[in-house]
């Protein structure tokens, strides 16, 4: 989805795709509080947090002579796709390094695959309801991703089949909305999918 509107929260102004990925990640740290045991809610919020710290401060890398002439733009501006795709990056090193830390049982891995997958349909409902982008694409982004992550979450008990039948049906999604395949939600799915697959295996080994 394109981002077509900026929502002023006092002195700042954010895109609507900002606000849309703060609202997922309360809604989604809520569920994972209210379904499964604090301690993998904290795990998530713990990655949110390393995401936003990085995506922000990519800005340094993506431009660092604005930064240094105004390092204040730091708190209105952030480093873009390249921050993104970092961000993420760094989320998916820092779990796999802390995954004997964490250790992964059958409940973290259950709690990291509904992260993956209700992170991604959330954020993409809040962006329906933010922005205005085509009508038809903008339902079927609604009704397909609702049935989809619904069906996959209460009725798919294997979680590697789970991961794969979302993504596929995201990437399929993706194609009818306005940047296509392009945009960095899939490449971000894509990434979320191997850190999903790379839990199941690091869970199912013990």
């Amino acid at each position: 989805m394109v981002n077509t509107e900026w929502y002023s929260i006092r002195t700042l102004t954010l895109p609507a795709t900002a606000i849309a990925l703060l609202a997922a990640f309360f809604v989604v740290w809520l569920v994972l509080r209210l379904q499964f045991s604090k301690r993998w809610s904290g795990v998530y919020a713990d990655a949110f947090f390393t995401f936003i710290l990085v995506w922000k401060f990519s800005l340094i890398v993506t431009d660092f002579k604005a930064v240094l002439a105004q390092p204040l733009t730091l708190l209105y501006f952030n480093g873009g796709t390249f921050g993104i795709y970092l961000g993420v990056i760094t989320v998916l090193v820092q779990l796999l390094w802390k995954r004997q830390k964490l250790q992964f049982d059958a409940e973290g891995v259950m709690a990291s695959i509904w992260a993956v997958i209700l992170t991604q349909s959330i954020y993409q409902w809040f962006v329906v309801i933010l922005n205005d982008n085509s009508f038809n694409s903008e339902v079927i982004t609604l009704i397909v991703l609702s049935i989809l992550t619904l069906f996959i979450l209460w009725k798919i008990k294997a979680l590697q089949r789970a991961l794969i039948i979302y993504t596929a049906g995201y990437l399929l999604v993706a194609t009818i909305q306005p940047q296509g395949l392009w945009q960095p939600a899939v490449g971000v799915s894509v990434l979320l999918l191997m850190l999903g697959l790379g839990i199941q295996r690091i869970g199912g080994k013990k």
